[in-house]
């Protein structure tokens, strides 16, 4: 399928730029500890600077990755060292020299993992603000971030998209009948359904309540009907068994070629939501804008 190739091909270029970015980093990283090296044997022993090492250990535990952060560490340790043997600094026993040499790679590499755990809260933190905690698809604004460069995309390159509202017919009866732990139950069958069914490369969103979002990188308007024609199906026959009575609406558009703002993107998918909605809901309504 030609789209899916494309939009796969553009996928390896970001890896592979990615790739190239952590051999530069690489570079800048082996660059700042040399130096350092050598300022730290020109200067003498006598002047401490083993805390700045600690400069290019940062580097590569935050630019790179936490494994080259304990490399750099480790060669920081012995580099340090061996910058002051060869400037002159003699120790009482060998075993000195090990305790030194220990010491002061335990230091580096305790900072390695501290800044690895900060990293970590970071991202953590960054992840939850893109998530929807109940159902684990992403949140509203994240959807929209996704869908906007989805959008770039395909007006750059001029591929088709699909754009398609989900929604849960009857469904406040089930948290006003059964209660919101039911319902949320409801919710998490649905997103779970809709993320397996799709591809790697489509997104999946819940926009609030009952309402869900899915968008169709390089799809066409025949394999989106196709898909989620099967997709809407497939959400109803999820559904736990107190809650056979809720159906499901959808709304979508094919993009022949995309709008030039998100909102008119999401605006155009709203408007079909509510025709199905009009309709006598449980269906799916589909336009194909081509202009």
């Amino acid at each position: 399928m030609p789209g899916r190739a494309t939009m796969i091909g553009q996928t390896l270029l970001e890896a592979q730029s990615g790739g190239r970015s952590k051999v530069g980093a690489t570079a800048v990283a082996v660059a700042l500890l040399a130096a350092i090296a050598l300022v730290d044997y020109l200067s003498g022993y006598e002047i401490e600077i083993a805390v700045v090492y600690l400069i290019p250990i940062f580097y590569a535990a935050t630019r790179i990755s936490r494994p080259a952060g304990l490399v750099f560490a480790g060669l920081s340790s012995v580099l340090g060292i061996g910058s002051d043997l060869l400037a002159g600094q003699q120790y009482s026993s060998w075993i000195v020299l090990v305790i030194v040499l220990v010491l002061r790679t335990a230091l580096f590499l305790v900072f390695v993992e501290v800044i690895a755990a900060l990293r970590h809260a970071l991202e953590r933190e960054r992840e939850s603000a893109r998530t929807d905690s109940l159902t684990g698809v992403s949140n509203r604004r994240h959807f929209i971030e996704l869908a906007g460069a989805a959008l770039a995309f395909a007006r750059r390159y001029r591929r088709p998209m699909t754009i398609a509202y989900l929604d849960l017919d009857s469904f406040k009866q089930i948290n006003d009948r059964l209660g919101h732990q039911a319902g949320d139950e409801v919710l998490r069958a649905v997103a779970r359904t809709i993320r397996n069914r799709l591809r790697v490369t489509d997104v999946v969103g819940r926009l609030g309540g009952d309402e869900f979002a899915v968008c169709l990188p390089e799809t066409g308007a025949d394999a989106a009907a196709l898909l989620l024609g099967k997709l809407r199906e497939e959400c109803a026959a999820a559904l736990p068994e107190n809650a056979r009575s809720v159906t499901v609406s959808m709304g979508m558009v094919t993009f022949v070629y995309p709008p030039a703002t998100v909102d008119e993107l999401l605006d155009r998918t709203d408007t079909m939501l509510y025709a199905a909605k009009r309709e006598g809901k449980n269906r799916l309504v589909h336009e194909v804008v081509s202009a």
